[in-house]
């Protein structure tokens, strides 16, 4: 790790502390100052911003990634297939009235059993619908609606009489969105491992010239401004610590 890189470590962790000290939670001016001083490309700022979302830190008044309105995006024919099933094989029920909502969810916030079933069959209809509004195609469709059933029952056990299926519709929402920023999350990282490990090989190309040589791993370290832990680690995924 060069010097440039120790300062820019010993700054995000310290912007870290401060963010924790206030409540888990910084400005969007403040972050931006922080991107500013930093002299931080945009594919950085969005690294860091993912780091603190990882550290479950907010960003009060940063606008939310968005999952604009858009024209909705073509399922595949397999996602086809899964929701013509899935909708074959639940019951809609009628639409409610808004007394009607009002009383179950009062209702089920009081605990009850029966009305927090009869709003399962409500609104699990309603989850391809929900679903279609985040789908950006780099998930599997199904998995978007069986994360939403998963936050429906969640939402369900904790549910409360104010903004009762507002705060419902976005505690799904918002579990189908978390299931897609863990995807482009793990994307992004299996593409940075990709990365390094064509420039290891490339690097012992280069120093080898095309010859059969052994390097340290010390010396490939020193080549690459990596850690011997990261050179290690890369070296275990592609087999050559043997």
């Amino acid at each position: 790790m060069n010097q440039e890189q120790e300062k820019f470590q010993k700054s995000l962790r310290e912007f870290l502390t401060s963010a924790r000290e206030s409540g888990q939670q910084i400005t969007a001016e403040q972050a931006e100052a922080f991107f500013e001083e930093q002299n931080l490309n945009e594919e950085q700022r969005a690294m860091v911003r993912e780091y603190l979302e990882m550290e479950q830190i907010d960003i009060v008044g940063a606008e939310k990634k968005e999952r604009k309105k858009r024209e909705e995006l073509p399922l595949s024919p397999e996602e086809e297939h899964f929701l013509k099933l899935y909708l074959e094989e639940l019951t809609v029920p009628e639409e409610l009235v808004e007394e009607e909502k009002e009383a179950l969810f009062h209702a089920a916030a009081a605990g009850d059993a029966l009305a927090k079933s009869r709003l399962l069959e409500y609104y699990m209809p309603k989850l391809p619908e929900i679903a279609r509004g985040v789908y950006d195609q780099s998930v599997f469709f199904g998995d978007l609606v069986q994360e939403g059933s998963v936050s429906l029952l969640l939402a369900l056990e904790h549910i409360s009489e104010t903004e009762a299926e507002q705060s419902l519709l976005d505690e799904i929402r918002t579990g189908m969105e978390a299931l897609l920023e863990e995807h482009h999350y793990q994307k992004h990282q299996d593409e940075a491992v990709v990365h390094k490990v064509n420039r290891l090989k490339d690097a012992i190309e280069e120093l080898s010239d095309g010859e059969e040589m052994d390097f340290s791993v010390a010396e490939l370290s020193a080549y690459l401004d990596l850690s011997v832990e990261e050179i290690e680690d890369i070296l275990r995924l592609t087999g050559e610590d043997q």
